[in-house]
């Protein structure tokens, strides 16, 4: 792993607040590689002992777009990133813990829709990204290969909001918190 690269994801110079990316989608390329989510405000329940700070943000987030090696993806980090802002709970594993975390403060019930019955938080989708867009922002490395990285990155730092792959103590918590709303919307 080239450190110098993952420096501008770990320790960037400048988090990008995510109403600017909003603001400017262009900001954030669209090509492969690695995005980090940095919060002002940890939500309810989160640790954030051992995770990473600058500037009173705090990193609990990596993903990777796309997510495996598939040579015919169209996805890319800034695909994705719109994904996790404007999508809806059921496309974005973030958006699900973070509502599920949230639902108390902002008035948020996970539902389920269609003949899928896939979850979603409805109406209060929105008020989570507006809570988003107030109280986060982003990182990124542009990689060909993400998903090679990753694993290692998990191993390595403290991110209690990923699961897949991860040990942190908070994923078994995280888990439980997210399937106790899954069933009663179900």
């Amino acid at each position: 792993m080239d450190h110098q690269a993952v420096d501008q994801l770990l320790q960037p110079k400048k988090i990008l607040p995510v109403v600017n990316f909003l603001a400017a989608p262009e900001l954030i390329p669209a090509q492969p590689g690695i995005y980090g989510w940095w919060f002002k405000t940890i939500p309810p329940q989160v640790p954030n002992v051992g995770c990473l700070h600058i500037a009173g943000w705090t990193l609990l987030y990596l993903g990777i777009s796309p997510a495996r090696n598939n040579p015919t993806s169209r996805q890319n980090l800034r695909k994705r990133l719109r994904d996790h802002m404007l999508g809806r709970a059921n496309s974005s594993t973030l958006r699900l813990s973070l509502g599920c975390l949230l639902s108390e403060q902002l008035n948020l019930k996970l539902a389920a829709y269609g003949p899928s019955k896939y979850v979603a938080f409805g109406e209060g989708e929105k008020r989570l990204s507006q809570w988003l867009a107030a109280n986060t922002g982003l990182s990124w490395l542009v990689h060909p290969q993400p998903w090679l990285i990753k694993p290692e990155l998990l191993q390595h730092y403290v991110l209690p909001l990923n699961i897949k792959g991860n040990d942190h103590p908070f994923v078994t918590t995280l888990e439980q918190i997210r399937a106790q709303a899954t069933l009663e919307a179900r």
